[in-house]
């Protein structure tokens, strides 16, 4: 009896691809071929994605597709509601480089308030002696306001209390004020008092349409003129023509963003000319550390529907009782 085919279109750490041996045939090309991708989801029963997207179209062409495995907490790339629809097990992996991302944010923050790729620059092109006309904001006793306090910006607001004393502030409407001061912040009552207040925006917020640009003009005009912006979530969390104003206007000191609001960027984007702008492509959780739970975790979500259990990580369980099979 041949194996279930799973499809792995980009790279995951070898210790995930090692635990499916024996239980699954692994297609995990060295280089995904996108004009081949639904020849590629037609011929398989499992599949684990990390930024692809996975529409409704791509779920209709997959007819033997039992299990959607995130590699990742995310999942705004993949159409949940369709692959429910068509008895689709899809399933994510929370926390799993929650770690990773809350250490990038702390990097980015301190790259944009010391302007690190500037400095750079300047000793690079032999401009040493600019030294004597550079000075910068700390983050110690600083104010932290952190969009979101899930598992990664708990872990920011621990770093950022205990390392740098800073106060964290929190907007989430999700939480109660006891469940923000768990976590180690203080709720504030919206988003317009913590931007009045932080010297730090970090957003650790989910993309949905209810925070699709949830940082505009209105937001960063209401930023201190010394606050700079850090966002290792989901780009479209920020209008990036609005924040390009605001950086190449000195509207507020710097920005330090992981995403964007298109994957790559254009070459010729506003926002990789801004002002005081520190970028990553997409790599906040790319730590060896993370790269490994992260693939076994997704691995595991795949071994478990075909042995008939429930997955951890499950995100629409009433697909249970009428999933493929």
């Amino acid at each position: 009896m041949s194996l279930p085919r799973i499809l792995i279109p980009h790279p995951i750490h070898q210790d995930g691809i090692d635990r499916l041996a024996g239980h699954f045939t692994v297609d995990a090309p060295a280089k995904f071929d996108d004009a081949r991708k639904r020849e590629s989801f037609a011929a398989a029963d499992a599949v684990i994605v990390r930024n692809l997207g996975v529409d409704a179209a791509l779920v209709d062409a997959s007819p033997r597709l039992r299990v959607i495995a995130k590699h990742g907490a995310g999942v705004d790339n993949i159409d949940i509601r369709a692959a429910t629809e068509r008895g689709i097990v899809v399933a994510s992996v929370p926390g799993g480089n929650a770690d990773a991302v809350a250490e990038a944010a702390v990097t980015m923050m301190l790259a944009a308030i010391r302007q690190v790729p500037k400095v750079h620059n300047l000793v690079a092109s032999g401009n040493y002696a600019a030294r004597w006309n550079l000075q910068y904001e700390q983050l110690l006793g600083r104010t932290l306001g952190l969009l979101g306090i899930g598992s990664i910006g708990a872990r920011v607001a621990r770093i950022c209390a205990a390392g740098f004393r800073m106060k964290v502030l929190a907007y989430d409407p999700a939480l109660t004020a006891e469940q923000v001061r768990e976590r180690g912040g203080e709720k504030v009552d919206g988003l317009p008092d913590l931007l009045r207040q932080a010297d730090v925006v970090s957003l650790h917020l989910p993309l949905i349409p209810a925070t699709r640009h949830v940082i505009g003009a209105p937001e960063l005009a209401a930023m201190k003129p010394t606050a700079v912006l850090v966002n290792a979530a989901r780009g479209p969390l920020v209008d990036e023509t609005a924040l390009v104003e605001a950086l190449n206007s000195g509207r507020i000191a710097g920005a330090a963003l992981d995403v964007f609001e298109t994957e790559p960027p254009p070459a010729d984007a506003p926002i990789l000319t801004a002002k005081n702008i520190v970028l990553s492509p997409h790599t906040a959780g790319n730590t060896v550390d993370a790269a490994r739970i992260l693939a076994t975790s997704s691995a595991d979500i795949a071994l478990a529907v075909f042995a008939g259990a429930k997955p951890a990580g499950f995100l629409n369980p009433e697909v249970w009782d009428k999933r493929r099979t």
